[in-house]
């Protein structure tokens, strides 16, 4: 990343990393956060759009839609690409960091988001229907990082897996936010609404980026390999975790929470003088 970072930062600034090869990235996790900006820019664009001409928005929307499963699905065809568990970052530059092959869950989301605001979160859903989608949306889920575990997927059977996973993967967790927002999450939605899980929920996007840093340096401090087992495993993980968020609270006060202070100060409405003489 010396490297990289020196002579490659400015695509970091311009959140267009994502668009360039591996071996040219600094901060290779930082891909997320450029496909992220990219989606965002197009979900203005779109809404710009529906304002005063809904109907080709929509259109335009199932056109990236579709486009986004087809091109994932003929690139995957193209290179002769078998989903295995053993290899999660193969075909890195082709198909895993591209904005073409994520853009189906961002899609799923402002959908999502749309649906919540039109209905303002009052839905009647039949009880058979709410245990018939938590039961569908736990099944795609589960099947989708443990159904490849031992399935010995042909070419066009990966094809399909990755055109339509990464989407799938969204409307599961879809339905999740819908039935939580609607009143039909039940137990889950008291789980997902704890308010333990607020202040960690500030802390993710500085433990994301500070995670790699931490894991690496971990890593590249030791003078001989391990004997992983179970027990190391777990220490390992919970190790990483609570240091990872440790030290993303400290980053986050420091740099973070100051800088969102400032922008609503400047963002918020002033009061009229009127208002002012009163009081």
């Amino acid at each position: 990343d010396q490297i990289n970072c020196d002579r490659y930062w400015w695509r970091n600034a311009l959140y267009i990393n994502s668009l360039f090869p591996m071996k040219d990235m600094c901060m290779l996790w930082s891909w997320y956060l450029a496909n992220d900006t990219q989606f965002y820019i197009i979900g203005i664009l779109l809404l710009l759009l529906s304002i005063r001409h809904f109907r080709v928005a929509v259109a335009a929307f199932l056109v990236f839609l579709v486009s986004s499963w087809i091109t994932t699905g003929l690139v995957s065809v193209h290179y002769q690409y078998r989903v295995r568990v053993e290899e999660p970052f193969a075909l890195f530059d082709e198909l895993y960091d591209k904005p073409w092959t994520r853009l189906g869950p961002y899609l799923v989301g402002m959908f999502s988001g749309w649906f919540l605001f039109k209905t303002k979160c009052k839905v009647h859903i039949s009880k058979f229907t709410t245990v018939a989608c938590w039961v569908l949306s736990l099944l795609v889920l589960a099947s989708l990082v443990y159904g490849v575990l031992n399935a010995q997927l042909g070419v066009s059977g990966s094809a399909i897996y990755v055109a339509l996973g990464h989407t799938s993967w969204g409307l599961a967790l879809a339905w999740i936010v819908i039935a939580c927002c609607t009143g039909h999450g039940g137990y889950i939605n008291t789980l997902l609404s704890c308010r333990l899980l607020h202040p960690l929920s500030r802390l993710t996007y500085c433990a994301y980026l500070i995670h790699p840093v931490l894991m690496a340096s971990v890593s590249f401090q030791m003078d001989g390999p391990l004997h992983l087992h179970n027990a190391l495993v777990m220490v390992l993980y919970f190790g990483n975790i609570v240091t990872s968020f440790l030290l993303s609270f400290a980053i986050s006060m420091t740099f973070e929470a100051p800088i969102v202070r400032l922008l609503k100060i400047a963002t918020s409405p002033k009061p009229s003088r009127t208002n002012s003489i009163e009081e």
